[in-house]
């Protein structure tokens, strides 16, 4: 491309033409206009007489200069200019043209072909070959450098993929076959990933490397990590976009069932984590199919709903004898209140409710758990059992043969107004910053006047969870298989604390519900047993699902590494279990030290070819007006006269 200032030309070789306007002028000057013919017999007697409207030896020169104008306009037309063109590598040599194609560069994809589209173009032009890298993680081999034009065909079927960017590990590998000195062109994503600083080394020493940024924030979604169900949305940009909440209406049509409000911003390194809280109701929730990013069309915008963030099926055991007016003297009244807005509560026998396959089993104040033999195998399969101390475990002289218990408990009589009675209630310490209930405000209200005491062991602090000023423990939990047995070494009503009339008691068990495993109808295989997960549902890098038109199972090691080639974005089955494989992450800005970096706002120039082109139309339209109104008022000027 041959740039003169603001103007460049696409076939500058064209303009050779403009060379020929002064001859062309000369020419139709010289020639006048086709004469008149008139036939009259008596043409003799005219001879020696002067016409005083003689007809013209010359072509007007306004009739010449929109001739010359029209002709200038074509030459310059066909040349192909373009009103402050984006630089390009036509005349550097070779041209590598690297495409980031991961699920970040989805949202502009198009612009990407189309520049990618251009500099093709231009290296055709030139004569220049080219080699089109696509980092999807899918190109194998040394890359090759051909004609330019023959790889445009290729770069139109390109599309985004629904995992992260991903560039070959081996540069020197992939460039074995290259010319030894080439320009490269970079179609960067923005973000960081892994052997991009191998590989923007390794081209910056071919030649100049010039890097085209995203014209817009990159954003993903990705599901929280706390006990509470959230997801987390990061941007490089100022502002965070509502994250929808999509499933089916009650005639089954998908649509927007809520919008949900990202929280305040935690900043670091150019990019913004927002938390995004799921406070749906139960029936609203267990309707969602998928959460996605507002007005961004890309893989890593979408969390698809599984298992994980259905809401819980909590089941509640103990002896609920109570009459209407001692209600509040129930311990399942409290727990029914705590647990009921946020989970799906059933209630029944120890053997009625494990046949529903809950995910939490909470009982009050009960010991021989282990005469239903079902309950330790459900919890060994990843169940929660939450116990609650009481009058009857206290006054239990087996209480030390208990299995189901996180510790083990001093025996004798422990009720309130035995050992266990002290002068003053004792308060809750303050939580641990790394623990499960790490940040809940403990209120001074809350004290408790009798408990259940551990016996001395070396692993009692590690499994206590909470614990009285005193230091002695509160909730204990341990391990148990795949599941956990956890322990409040007080009451679930108000006899012994006041504990369950705080609101902390509502916050903590949320958090317990919350670290809880999805159970399963049958029981889970492990990984020797089901290696594999099979696609129900994926998504391409646009983020829209679609059956996969030939499903392959993924193994259990590969599936837990993310998404990848192979292994894209969606919904995939092992067993009884659905499990999403989500592409949005963390994030990290890319840095590009010697490269040459392309504003974002930079135009990428205006083809003015079809603009010359409709001038040069409209220039030939007024020759024909003007030759049609000189031959008008020739005829006007000149008569028909009659002999006398």
């Amino acid at each position: 491309m041959l740039v003169l200032g603001p103007l460049g030309f696409v076939a500058p070789w064209i303009l050779s033409a403009l060379v020929a306007l002064p001859v062309l002028w000369l020419i139709l000057r010289a020639m006048p206009p086709s004469p008149r013919q008139v036939r009259f017999p008596g043409t003799r007697l005219l001879l020696g007489l002067r016409d005083a409207h003689p007809v013209a030896r010359h072509t007007p020169w306004w009739l010449l200069l929109l001739r010359v104008l029209a002709i200038a306009a074509l030459i310059l037309g066909f040349a192909g200019p373009v009103w402050k063109p984006a630089p390009d590598q036509g005349g550097q040599g070779p041209l590598l043209i690297v495409m980031d194609a991961g699920w970040a560069a989805a949202p502009d994809w198009a612009q990407r072909q189309d520049r990618a589209l251009r500099a093709l173009d231009a290296a055709g032009a030139a004569g220049q070959p080219a080699a089109l890298l696509v980092a999807d993680g899918q190109a194998a081999g040394a890359l090759p450098f051909q004609p330019a034009p023959e790889l445009a065909a290729q770069l139109r079927a390109q599309r985004p993929a629904a995992w992260e960017t991903r560039y070959p590990a081996d540069p020197p590998a992939v460039l074995a076959e290259a010319p030894a000195r080439f320009s490269t062109l970079w179609l960067s994503d923005g973000l960081e990933h892994d052997h991009r600083a191998a590989w923007l080394d390794a081209l910056a020493a071919r030649g100049p490397v010039s890097v085209v940024p995203p014209q817009g924030p990159r954003l993903s979604l990705q599901t929280g990590t706390g006990d509470r169900p959230a997801l987390l949305l990061r941007t490089t940009g100022a502002t965070a976009p509502n994250v929808l909440a999509i499933g089916l209406d009650p005639q089954g049509t998908p649509r927007e069932l809520a919008r949900l409000k990202p929280g305040a911003a935690e900043a670091q390194a150019g990019v913004a984590s927002h938390p995004v809280p799921i406070d749906l109701p139960s029936e609203l929730r267990n309707r969602v199919t998928r959460y996605e990013i507002e007005g961004q069309a890309s893989a890593g915008a979408v969390v698809l709903a599984d298992d994980s963030l259905r809401r819980r099926k909590v089941a509640l055991v103990g002896d609920d004898r109570a009459s209407e007016g001692q209600r509040l003297l129930s311990p399942l009244h409290y727990l029914r209140r705590a647990l009921a807005p946020s989970t799906d509560l059933i209630e029944g026998g120890l053997g009625d409710v494990l046949q529903a396959a809950p995910d939490v089993i909470v009982i009050a104040d009960q010991l021989s758990l282990p005469e239903e033999p079902a309950l330790p195998e459900w919890v060994e399969k990843g169940g929660l059992l939450i116990r609650f101390a009481g009058p009857r475990m206290a006054a239990s002289d087996r209480l030390s043969e208990e299995p189901l218990l996180p510790v083990r408990l001093r025996a004798g009589g422990r009720d309130i107004g035995g050992a266990l009675s002290w002068g003053d209630p004792r308060g809750i310490a303050g939580f641990a910053p790394e623990g499960l209930f790490a940040g809940l405000a403990v209120p001074r209200d809350a004290t408790v006047r009798a408990q259940l005491l551990a016996e001395p062991a070396p692993d009692l602090a590690e499994r206590s969870i909470a614990q009285l000023t005193d230091g002695t423990p509160l909730v204990t939990r341990a391990a148990l298989g795949q599941g956990q047995l956890v322990l409040f070494h007080t009451t679930a009503n108000a006899e012994w604390s006041s504990l369950a009339l705080s609101g902390l008691f509502v916050e903590m068990l949320d958090r317990l519900v919350r670290s809880a495993r999805v159970s399963l109808a049958e029981p889970e295989k492990d990984q020797a047993e089901q290696p594999f997960w099979l696609p129900e549902l994926v998504l391409d890098g646009f983020g829209r699902a679609a059956p996969p038109a030939d499903p392959v199972p993924v193994a259990a090691a590969d599936f837990a590494q993310g998404p990848a080639p192979g292994a894209p974005a969606g919904l995939y089955r092992g067993g009884e279990r659905m499990a999403a494989l989500n592409a949005g992450g963390a994030m990290a800005l890319a840095e590009w030290p010697g490269a040459r970096i392309e504003s974002p706002t930079e135009a990428p120039g205006l083809d003015l070819r079809g603009w010359l082109l409709a001038f040069a139309a409209a220039l030939f339209a007024l020759d024909a007006l003007g030759s049609a109104w000189l031959q008008r008022r020739t005829r006007r000027r000149r008569p028909d006269r009659g002999l006398a």
